[in-house]
């Protein structure tokens, strides 16, 4: 009789200790994950926190460039991009086309005239737009046959050179169609251009 008393007091205290560690233990699991784990974009109306001024920086940095289709024009570094008026394409392959749509095609010719390399690696349609419906947007289509590829084998363009390069896309837009594309140049540079689907 006694042994068991003894026994009983024996693991008391360990039960009591487990009730204290446990609380303890996912309080801290709590408290790592809420200030670890948090937003990672910053509230409404938040101006003064470090990922509210980072944003702002973000988006302070994006430059946006005039210019027009088939003009020369010259990005904060001083390079040089030139995008041609987009034409009507008849691909070698339609099933490349993916979508139905009008094709359409330009040309992109880019001089460096800085000192430094240019990694042409962020060119991109970033958004395509059409007056006749602004929910639908255009496709980039890349066909080999008809020497179609997107960027230059090597993006980086040395210093003093050029590239040129073809660039289509499809529009499921009628002839005539109001367009409107904007571009990513690099990591700073965007420029949005207007013309019509041809």
């Amino acid at each position: 009789m006694l042994d068991i008393v003894l026994a009983k007091n024996k693991t008391r205290p360990i039960m009591d200790r487990k009730k204290i560690i446990v609380p303890l233990v996912l309080a801290s699991i709590l408290s790592v994950a809420y200030f670890s784990a948090g937003p990672r974009v910053p509230m409404d109306n938040d101006s003064t926190s470090s990922l509210a001024i980072a944003e702002k920086e973000r988006e302070e940095a994006v430059n946006e460039v005039e210019g027009g289709f088939g003009s020369d024009i010259t990005l904060a570094d001083g390079n040089v991009i030139s995008i041609s008026e987009p034409t009507e394409w008849k691909p070698k392959d339609f099933n490349a086309l993916g979508v139905e749509g009008r094709p359409q095609i330009m040309t992109v010719k880019f001089t460096n005239k800085s000192s430094a390399d240019f990694d042409m690696s962020y060119f991109a349609i970033i958004e395509s737009s059409f007056a006749s419906d602004l929910s639908s947007s255009c496709v980039d289509v890349f066909e080999l046959d008809s020497d179609v590829k997107g960027l230059p084998e090597d993006p980086i363009i040395k210093a003093g050179a050029s590239a040129e390069f073809l660039w289509a896309i499809v529009c499921p837009a009628p002839k005539g169609d109001a367009l409107t594309l904007t571009f990513s140049l690099n990591e700073s540079d965007i420029v949005t251009l207007t013309s019509t689907v041809k």
